[in-house]
């Protein structure tokens, strides 16, 4: 008899998601709670550094793999499973062995990491009709915005009440509750005629991102707003400082933008706007950029809170709109470059942000923060000097 295929739909996919990317936002409160439970906070910022960088240089060689398989959901199965592996041996290197090869660990397992965002989401349209793609976008946007309100904190609560180390466990759990989900991912729907190599596929996908103007401005929009965002991570512990005197309110405030962008996205998933995805991405940015620039001259906690949730209500939507744009744009065949890549330049984009911020807010927070802001209308800018742009 012949085995009855299984109709994934979108409650599989969220099911997975959801899993994998509470587990990943969790990681890095953790890996930075172990080093301090075993007397060096520099230990784990450093590794979760080696995680980040790496992710530039997995994204676009993930991406091609799962372009690649005939079957991608379990190419990503794979990727989340050694992404869980290494997460593990990272937590077990704490303490036991150099520091330079916990950081070897770390660039190795971050290779894997763009699999938790672009390479889920590349694999939406997979099981979704076209005039889906804006609703299905935003509730995978709202994914985002769920697992980042709610994973620093539970991997505070489990670092405290059992231990860090606990806490990476439960991480790994959580990545590996996700692979069925991931696994039985439909099929792709084209077949390739002509396989070319794999670093052909590589550059082509890269190639598609730079020529296709629409791809191109959204990526560049959504990479140096996220540099920006990196920026904010830094800055909200010291405004937290500053105006309550406990660096403890800056998680808060990241809390309420959580709060903000999930509200946004789900009424953006709900009541799709008329305006194209391109010009909501567009207009988010800008709205960021002000609540960014209210946040840097806040005189006292209500506008401060106030700011971060108006930054929320642009940042949500801002996310679903670019995973809009580049299920309309991306060919099939280089979908998930496209999303891995975007992810990766993403995550690095963050990185840097967070370190010119940790600089520059030694010497002046308000400085920071109007620079944070000053990102956000340079993404805008960029954007909208590319659309004018001729092919």
């Amino acid at each position: 008899m012949k085995k009855q295929q299984i109709r994934y739909t979108l409650k599989h996919y969220l099911l997975g998601a959801i899993s994998a990317r509470l587990g990943d936002e969790m990681t890095g409160q953790a890996i930075l709670l172990l080093g301090i439970s075993l007397g060096s906070a520099a230990l784990g910022s450093t590794l979760l550094a080696g995680l980040t960088f790496s992710a530039a240089i997995g994204g676009p060689l993930l991406g091609a793999v799962l372009d690649r398989s005939e079957r991608p959901g379990r190419t990503l199965a794979l990727s989340l499973g050694l992404y869980a592996v290494g997460i593990g041996l990272i937590a077990w290197s704490i303490g036991h062995v150099p520091a330079t090869i916990s950081f070897a660990l770390a660039l190795l397992a971050g290779i894997f990491m763009p699999a938790i965002s672009g390479g889920w989401s590349s694999r939406l349209k997979s099981f979704n009709p076209k005039e889906h793609m804006t609703r299905v976008s935003a509730i995978d946007a709202a994914t985002f915005n769920i697992v980042g309100l709610a994973g620093p904190a539970l991997a505070g609560i489990i670092a405290g009440w059992l231990g860090a180390s606990w806490a990476v466990a439960v991480i790994i759990a959580l990545l590996v509750a996700a692979l069925p989900m991931a696994w039985i991912l439909p099929k792709h729907k084209i077949e390739f005629e002509k396989r070319t190599s794999f670093l052909q596929d590589v550059l082509s996908g890269l190639k598609i991102i730079v020529t296709n103007r629409a791809l191109f401005r959204v990526t560049l929009l959504s990479v140096i707003s996220y540099m920006g965002i990196g920026m904010l991570w830094v800055i909200c512990p010291l405004i937290g400082l500053t105006q309550t005197g406990s660096v403890g309110f800056g998680g808060i405030m990241m809390s309420v933008l959580s709060v903000g962008a999930l509200i946004a996205t789900s009424l953006y998933a709900k009541w799709p706007t008329k305006y194209s995805a391109d010009s909501v991405a567009l207009t988010t940015t800008i709205i960021l950029a002000t609540a960014l620039l209210l946040l840097a001259f806040a005189g006292n906690v209500f506008v401060v809170l106030a700011a971060m949730f108006v930054a929320g209500l642009a940042d949500g939507p801002q996310l679903a709109a670019v995973f809009s744009v580049r299920h309309r744009e991306a060919p099939e065949q280089f979908r998930s470059q496209v999303f891995t890549t975007g992810a990766s330049l993403k995550i690095t984009a963050a990185a840097v942000g967070a370190l010119v911020a940790g600089y520059l807010a030694e010497q002046s927070i308000v400085v920071s923060a109007v620079l944070a802001a000053g990102v956000q209308l340079l993404a805008a800018l960029s954007y909208i000097l590319v659309r004018k742009a001729r092919h």
